[in-house]
């Protein structure tokens, strides 16, 4: 047994833990703790695997193992257990020992009849709790089934549930790696492992996904919005109390569609958008409409610092803008004639993206609009 510290002690000692395996993690009242977001030594843990590398992919392990153990029953349904019920009382009823197949001789003795009457019910009864009995027996030794979209819609069967009822992000490890930064009061279900041709998960509220590349796209079901990725990072709204579910790209390449409007068999075409970073889809909950637009505030995707210094003197204009849309990955459209002859010297290090393009359209002068994630810009006729 691991030599435990208990749960509030504020200063842990990682070295009672450097021995710890996948069943020591999972015994230890904090560290379940922790895993479920009730834990005070959120510091400790989130640095022990980077003090301890070696027992990172143990503490994934046990993780993933205390999490599996929330996974909701499957509920069968009162017409399911009607229908089967009716079917065995059926059967029963036809193999009652010494049952005439002519009706009952109405001059026979009342208990006779009272008898036959309590053995029907019985049979009855006995049938009944075969039906629940044996349909439990059935689900617990099944195998899990493949996680299409329509059947985990359907159903909670074998997927793992994690509500982060505290006020701070509470951290999921998926199966393949994956990172998932669950906001407060929001719900991701899962499968304890994914199987298939494809990852699929189901959040409500919001999170931060990390996805791990595979082959095996990764899908995002958020009421009647789906987000397919193979490897990025994004993050996903979908609160029950919000309007609109939008999905804002960090890197890489992410596909927004509504799931009603899902290809057939004989349709390939999907009526959905193409993101990249620091673009973002907005979902209108009332019409059903989707569009794209920029995130609020646009980051730097270019890794090579040079490149990011918009250190200008008397540069064109035309070459600043080609510049940005390469730092930020955000297509600009202008046209390049009408601002080959304006020359710009000016230092835009710490503005943001919006405040630099303030800045450029006055010294143009010109003005700019969001229109389809891309910046249009339009230079101002001159009276």
């Amino acid at each position: 047994m691991p030599n435990h510290l208990p749960t509030g002690t504020q200063d842990l000692d990682v070295n009672n833990y450097s021995s710890y395996r996948v069943e020591d993690f999972i015994q230890d009242d904090d560290f379940r703790d922790w895993v479920q977001g009730r834990s005070y030594q959120e510091a400790f843990w989130l640095s022990f695997p980077e003090q301890y590398p070696e027992k990172q992919e143990a503490m994934q392990r046990a993780e993933r193992f205390i999490r599996a153990t929330q996974v909701s029953p499957e509920r069968i349904s009162d017409l399911e257990i009607r229908k089967e019920a009716n079917l065995f009382i059926e059967r029963a009823s036809a193999y009652i020992p010494n049952r005439q197949n002519s009706l009952p001789d109405f001059h026979h003795k009342k208990s006779i009849w009272n008898t036959s009457l309590t053995f029907r019910w019985s049979a009855s009864v006995a049938a009944l709790l075969a039906v629940i009995i044996g349909m439990n027996w059935y689900l617990s030794r099944s195998k899990p089934a493949e996680l299409t979209p329509q059947r985990a819609r359907a159903s909670t069967v074998h997927l793992v549930e994690t509500t982060n009822d505290t006020q701070h992000p509470l951290r999921v490890i998926l199966n393949d790696s994956s990172e998932v930064l669950l906001s407060p009061q929001s719900q991701l279900r899962y499968p304890a492992q994914f199987t298939g041709n494809s990852r699929i998960v189901y959040l409500k509220g919001e999170a931060n996904f990390s996805v791990k590349r595979r082959n095996q796209p990764f899908m995002v079901y958020t009421g009647n919005m789906v987000t397919k990725v193979l490897g990025t990072r994004f993050v996903v709204r979908a609160f029950d109390l919000d309007k609109e579910i939008t999905v804002q790209v960090a890197s890489g390449k992410v596909s927004v569609y509504k799931e009603k409007q899902r290809q057939s068999p004989d349709n390939k075409e999907v009526n959905g958008l193409i993101l990249h970073a620091n673009q973002a889809a907005i979902f209108e909950k009332s019409d059903g409409n989707l569009t794209k637009t920029l995130v609020a505030n646009p980051t730097l995707v270019t890794k090579n610092v040079k490149e990011a210094q918009f250190v200008y003197d008397e540069v064109a204009l035309s070459v600043i803008l080609r510049e940005l849309e390469k730092s930020y990955g955000i297509p600009i459209q202008f046209d390049e004639q009408s601002f080959e002859t304006c020359k710009i010297t000016a230092t835009l290090s710490t503005e943001s993206l919006y405040e630099k393009l303030d800045l450029l359209c006055k010294a143009a002068p010109a003005s700019y609009e969001i229109t389809d994630g891309q910046i249009v810009i339009s230079r101002k006729s001159s009276q």
